[in-house]
């Protein structure tokens, strides 16, 4: 039987291997590039965390820091890129009754200028020492994980399904609350946008309650890193672990389109506050953030079923 420490030494170096190969294609200018260099920062993190008992935590713990910080820096500019793009989409499709198409070329101007300065964003990203430094670190990582011995020498099968259903457990914790949550914005505590009502108390200044899309995002990320840990554990349990990747993949790809409508949303507002935006292009503008808020109901609603397709998923098999 394989133990764990093979399983995840062969999972680090394929992810590596994945990066390398993204970045490559987003130094080519390929339109997918990006996307698949921060999922596989994001397969790195996870598995680093998700195993995290295996591993030297002293050796690790600073790279996912790093893969954090770069992911985080990446992915701005991803939201940027994909808000502006879903933007000039709607703009090119929306009937112009009344307004002058001077304005929205205007519009669709900025956007474009938007869309630059996130590109400069991952270009110095990527040509920073700071990320050459973080990638001779992962290849020494590659080259010689920093495995615990003891625990790296156990059956990889029993230790990898121990560690999915943590995270399993992990997810239905985030997604619970912000379930319940979202109950009690619907009570009248905050708005399901959140936005906030005045008068209210969403928590401390030490612990700050998150807002409504924000609660979404975070059982987005669980249920990302869940996948992944099914993904790592699928070549020893096959059978238990695709149903789980399958089910949380439609969590994320459903969040994800929500996380997706609220940072347009944001662009909307941004060019709808513009003092050189004509009354009409606001007024425009101010419908389409319409129609994007409708979209997040029906995507949220989508979520929900997803999410609990997956719990049924994990009742029945962790």
């Amino acid at each position: 039987m394989p133990t764990v420490g093979t399983l995840v030494r062969q999972r680090l170096a394929d992810q590596r291997d994945a990066l390398r190969a993204a970045e490559a294609a987003v130094r080519a200018g390929e339109p997918t590039g990006l996307h698949d260099l921060r999922v596989a920062m994001r397969r790195i993190r996870s598995l680093l965390a998700t195993f995290r008992p295996v591993f030297d935590q002293s050796v690790t713990e600073p790279l996912r820091a790093e893969l954090k910080d770069a992911s985080r820096r990446l992915g701005s500019s991803r939201d940027a890129e994909v808000a502006t793009d879903n933007t000039d989409r709607m703009l090119e499709d929306v009937e112009l009754a009344g307004i002058d198409e001077d304005d929205v070329a205007g519009l669709r101007a900025r956007l474009r200028l938007d869309a630059v300065a996130a590109g400069d964003v991952v270009e110095e990203t990527l040509d920073s020492t700071r990320y050459a430094a973080l990638t001779l670190l992962l290849d020494e990582l590659v080259t010689h994980p920093p495995l615990v011995d003891a625990k790296a020498q156990r059956d990889a099968a029993e230790v990898a399904f121990k560690r999915v259903r943590h995270d399993g457990r992990r997810f239905s914790d985030v997604a619970a609350a912000a379930r319940a949550e979202a109950g009690a914005d619907q009570d009248g505590r905050g708005g399901r946008d959140g936005t906030e009502v005045a008068g209210q108390d969403h928590g401390s200044s030490s612990h700050p309650a998150l807002d409504h899309p924000a609660q979404l995002h975070e059982v987005r990320k669980a249920a990302k890193r869940l996948r992944y840990a099914a993904e790592t554990a699928r070549p020893v349990d096959e059978e238990a672990m695709k149903p789980v990747v399958k089910k949380a993949k439609a969590v994320q790809s459903a969040l994800g389109e929500h996380h997706d409508a609220v940072m347009t949303r944001a662009v909307l507002r941004h060019l709808a506050l513009d003092e050189a935006v004509g009354e009409a292009a606001a007024f425009l503008l101010g419908h389409l953030d319409a129609d994007e808020q409708r979209a997040m109901v029906e995507l949220e609603q989508r979520a929900w079923a997803a999410v609990d397709d997956l719990q049924d998923t994990l009742d029945a098999t962790l």
